[in-house]
């Protein structure tokens, strides 16, 4: 047995004879030679594998053997039915090509794979290489088929993957996110294939050592900053402890995994439950991690800490809270929204079970006596709300951003932007993402982002600040009010005031509060399709044919022009399409005032319309009362961020 060492106090005894040459000359590759010293042969199901330790190769036969009948871990990761195009990738990828998206054809590597290799000139495509993106068909038509051949093929690359990169915190294969990602497939590959015959006494040695490098790299070279990709990598590092408990050290990745993810959640998600990089696709990335890692402890025994428990609830209270009717969440920031996608509801089910919340399955399950009580939710702190008409796909609904700086450079320069859903579709839609840095289409990344792509003020087109305050919500029987700015220009902040009578349609007051001069413009970006519009009656209207449909109309009297032009919405990576954009150009400089309905309808005529300002308003006042008639029907709409008090009333 080897002496203890002093460095690493909580067990794992090969870890203790290399931390010092860890520390100061890097990680050492843990040869599979040695993987009899990895194994706890105290437990008592490697008996028979403790017996035959005097024969390695002997030993290492029972221990494939003994995976092969192992029941004892319970594991969440089953894949889906394959079809015919599925089972036709895993056999291209069985011919070394891979087809792994992001809008560019599949790729062939030739009989000597160079993992590192960039066919289509995309870092993210290398990346998704590392982490193993390519097996996900493998498996597939393996669980489908049962043929070996797919197994096998896994067997073959993956020991060609472990043969050619050595453990180096310090490469590209190696960093954070790619390593916890790796480590997840890893686990789920192993426990889908240990039965299939092909999992042989080499390459489970050599698997078991890569474990092991995989293991000691998360523990010793975490990643530290707040960020998802700390999420990754804990959760990857839990994974290997709870698949591999033979391990002498998987109890200690397990202590690790989670002393890491108590550390580093709280810095990263607010304590409304919001994921600080404002990201709905981020939020879900870590919300999806947290509650499968929770799930799978609990399956396997395993206790997480208890403010894990309460901040992953939270997390789901807001994934519930921004679900559109359709099931799909608000495209803000590095979001992509596929239309007519089926989104992916599986997390929210498991949170439902697990923290006994059946309202958060019930959010995309459709009409059910388990729908949340709520419709409308406020996250002040987080800068996000989300004001809705009811839980049916035909509900009219608005997901709002106005957020603190960021924690990564996921969020954009769009405080103050919405989106707007009504009919069974999206109406006004976020500009999405297009592409990543360090990529093909990266030079364009920055159009998209910029916030003159938004639903939002901007002063002469320039990027915004994102410096919000919040300054009234309420909610109540008759709808929803709440109010915002955004300190977005020097001498210049944006007031948006949102009012939602009888959660039907919308009234937007925006006020550009301060003395910057130029040109105040606020943007309403529509989803792909035709657009019709009034500029002298300052009305634009989508004619999207049968379905929901938005009038965004602005009173005569207002003192701004209306444009339509084209713009560009990217709903998948490194793909656009053309879409309208109304502009309404204010003809006078700050400070001024601008008022909108947005009201949604059916195919056919829109309602009529007619809204005003009062004539004693001057923006920036704490009190703004407006007059508004839709359909025949005439409201007055108050709000006081002095006193913060609002009231919407249906007039006789």
């Amino acid at each position: 047995m080897l002496p203890q060492g002093r460095l690493w106090l909580r067990g794992g005894l090969f870890l203790l004879a290399l931390t010092t040459a860890a520390g100061e000359a890097g990680l050492q590759p843990f040869s599979p030679g040695r993987v009899l010293e990895a194994l706890d042969l105290d437990r008592p199901e490697l008996g028979a594998v403790r017996a035959a330790a005097f024969d390695p190769a002997l030993a290492m036969a029972r221990l494939a053997a003994y995976y092969a009948h192992r029941s004892s871990v319970r594991y969440d990761d089953r894949p889906g039915a394959a079809d015919a195009a599925t089972i036709a990738r895993a056999d291209a990828v069985l011919d070394h090509v891979f087809d792994l998206g992001f809008g560019y054809p599949p790729q062939r590597y030739g009989d000597d794979i160079d993992w590192m290799a960039d066919p289509v000139g995309d870092i993210e495509w290398v990346a998704a290489v590392q982490r193993f993106y390519w097996q996900t068909p493998l498996l597939a038509a393996w669980e489908a088929t049962r043929d070996k051949k797919y197994a096998a093929g896994w067997v073959r690359l993956t020991s060609d993957w472990i043969r050619k990169h050595p453990v180096n915190p310090q490469h590209f294969a190696w960093l954070d996110i790619q390593v916890g990602l790796r480590a997840a497939a890893w686990a789920a590959a192993f426990d889908r294939l240990r039965t299939s015959g092909a999992i042989e006494p080499p390459f489970l040695a050599a698997f078991l050592a890569g474990v092991v490098d995989h293991g000691r790299k998360m523990s010793l070279y975490p990643r530290r900053t707040p960020h998802n990709k700390a999420v990754i990598e804990a959760a990857g590092l839990l994974r290997l402890g709870i698949m591999f408990p033979e391990l002498r050290d998987s109890r200690e990745w397990v202590a690790r995994a989670w002393e890491l993810l108590a550390e580093n959640v709280p810095l990263q998600v607010t304590p409304e439950g919001v994921q600080r990089e404002w990201t709905p696709a981020y939020h879900k990335l870590v919300a999806s991690l947290l509650v499968r890692a929770l799930a799978v402890a609990q399956d396997n025994g395993y206790e997480p800490p208890p403010l894990l428990w309460r901040l992953t609830e939270k997390v789901f209270d807001f994934w519930a809270a921004m679900t559109g009717p359709d099931g799909q969440a608000p495209m803000f920031s590095d979001s992509r929204r596929t239309p007519g996608a089926v989104p992916d509801t599986a997390p929210l089910r498991l949170a439902a079970r697990l923290f006994g919340r059946p309202e958060l399955a019930a959010v995309v399950e459709g009409p059910s006596r388990d729908l949340p009580t709520w419709l409308s939710r406020a996250f002040p702190s987080s800068g996000m709300y989300f004001l809705r008409s009811g839980w049916g796909r035909e509900a009219v609904f608005m997901a709002l951003h106005a957020s603190p700086p960021a924690i990564s450079g996921h969020d954009q320069p769009d405080n103050g932007t919405f989106e707007l859903y009504a009919g069974g579709r999206w109406l006004i839609v976020d500009s999405g993402a297009y592409a990543y840095p360090n990529t093909p289409f990266a030079a364009e990344r920055d159009w998209f982002r910029r916030t003159a792509a938004h639903a939002t003020l901007t002063l002469d087109g320039a990027d915004s600040a994102n410096a919000p305050r919040h300054l009234l919500w309420s909610s109540g029987p008759q709808g929803d009010v709440v109010v915002f700015e955004n300190e977005s220009y020097s001498r210049l902040t944006h007031r948006r005031s949102v009012f939602f009578p009888g959660r039907r349609w919308f009234a937007l007051v925006d006020e550009a509060l301060g003395d910057a001069p130029g040109l105040i413009e606020v943007h309403f970006p529509f989803g792909p399709g035709e657009v019709r519009a009034d500029p002298a009656g300052k009305t634009v209207r989508t004619s999207f044919g049968t379905g929901g449909n938005l009038l965004v109309f602005s009173p005569p009297g207002m003192d701004a022009d209306l444009v339509v032009g084209d713009g560009q919405v990217s709903f998948e990576l490194n793909r656009k399409e053309l879409r309208r954009v109304a502009t309404f150009r204010l003809r006078a400089p700050a400070p001024a005032a601008l008022l909108t309905l947005l009201v949604p309808y059916s195919s056919g005529a829109p309602p009529a319309v007619a809204a005003r300002l009062p004539d004693t308003f001057t923006p920036g006042d704490p009190v703004l009362s407006i007059e508004a008639s839709v359909a025949g029907e005439r409201w007055r709409l108050l709000r006081d961020v002095a006193t913060q008090s609002a009231s919407l009333e249906l007039l006789p």
